[in-house]
């Protein structure tokens, strides 16, 4: 099968959305899929600052020439499937219906939550409301990254059959656990060693609720405590007990996750992290490291089942703190005990091989 993977936008080679996209193109690859990929960018900037491993073209588009030129695209060659990033990709490849090629949504987030938190207003959720409709109703089948995310949908009127629940998985061979020597030397590097060390790696989007853990951390005065946020600061910044570094390389993060005693997961209850399934989340579990989360979406429910970390009602930072002092009440062996469990989650939930054999299922489940 030719399959066209159709996405808004040219993300960078670190960030999870491209993450995602090569995952899955992978995975339809090894399936014996022809993948190929078109990026539709709205901005100044068109190019790819990288090469990626896959056939690609990058389309400069405006809002009101994009629909007539992905059709001119789609029209150009065969694809038996479209596989659309987002709800406003299978918005813009919605006219691909009168060529009647199937639609695949990968629905990893909300967009009109996600978009109120920055442009709030009647009008924008007007739109956004628009554009997710037309993008469910365009979609054959919608690939949702949680339950909470398929009950949100299934209450919103769209069809159960169309729902298909994809694991967002992450590579278990990269995202492992530290043996004892790396840690010690990697706490040593960061000067972490001898302290009870909170992490908080990724993004700080509104929907993330790392601030109220920053401000958390700051009410704190133990020397025992430190915080270490890696990502969203453009130097390397010590204050306090907050140990502030810039983004690193992908193939380096798991050395700073594995400098963390707790992996933590501060999202606010916004429908926006309800919904989702932060990729970080994984990656956390497949660390092998406890996880302080709060009582949002799938995380938490999965944090209870494999009793790999402590789950707080919500990131107001008195609750955090509680959580945080309960952390380090903790004997050792409950610690280490919690880790193993969150490595037994990630391999049970967040396998690479999981996602492949949920990915075939939508797939198969089309009939072309």
């Amino acid at each position: 099968m030719r399959i066209l993977s159709v996405i808004i936008g040219t993300p960078d080679e670190n960030s999870s959305m491209w993450m995602r996209i090569k995952r899955q193109a992978e995975i339809l690859s090894s399936l014996g899929h022809e993948v190929e990929l078109c990026f539709y960018s709205f901005y100044s900037r068109h190019e790819l600052s990288f090469e990626p491993p896959f056939k690609y073209s990058v389309m400069r588009v405006s809002p009101i020439t994009v629909h007539l030129k992905h059709l001119i695209n789609i029209s150009r060659d065969s694809y038996d499937l479209l596989f659309c990033n987002l709800a406003p990709s299978a918005f813009i490849s919605s006219l691909s219906r009168i060529r009647g090629i199937p639609i695949v949504l990968d629905n990893h987030g909300d967009l009109i939550s996600e978009r109120e938190l920055y442009e709030p207003g009647i009008l924008s959720k007007i739109y956004y409301s628009i554009v997710s409709s037309l993008s469910f109703r365009a979609a054959d089948r919608i690939i949702c990254v949680s339950s909470s995310m398929m009950e949100d949908l299934r209450e919103r009127g769209i069809p159960g059959r169309k729902l298909y629940y994809v694991t967002n998985a992450t590579d278990l061979d990269l995202f492992s656990p530290l043996d004892e020597e790396e840690t010690d030397r990697v706490k040593s590097d960061l000067g972490l060693e001898n302290r009870l060390t909170f992490g908080y790696i990724g993004a700080d989007s509104k929907w993330q609720g790392v601030d109220n853990l920053i401000e958390t951390g700051r009410r704190i005065d133990d020397d025992d405590l430190q915080f270490l946020y890696v990502g969203f600061s453009r130097n390397t910044v010590r204050s306090h007990n907050e140990l502030y570094l810039p983004r690193v390389p992908f193939d380096e993060v798991k050395y700073y996750y594995g400098a963390c005693d707790v992996l933590v997961l501060p999202r606010p209850p916004h429908k926006s992290a309800e919904v989702a399934a932060p990729t970080k989340f994984a990656e956390y579990a497949a660390m092998g490291r406890p996880i302080l989360t709060t009582d949002v979406g799938d995380a938490a429910d999965l944090v209870r089942k494999y009793e790999c970390g402590i789950v707080v009602d919500d990131n107001r930072p008195e609750n955090l703190l509680r959580g945080i002092e309960t952390f380090k009440s903790l004997p050792e062996d409950e610690l280490v005990r919690m880790g193993e469990n969150a490595r037994r989650m990630a391999e049970e939930e967040f396998s690479m091989e999981k996602m492949k054999q949920d990915l075939k299922n939508v797939i198969e489940s089309l009939g072309v």
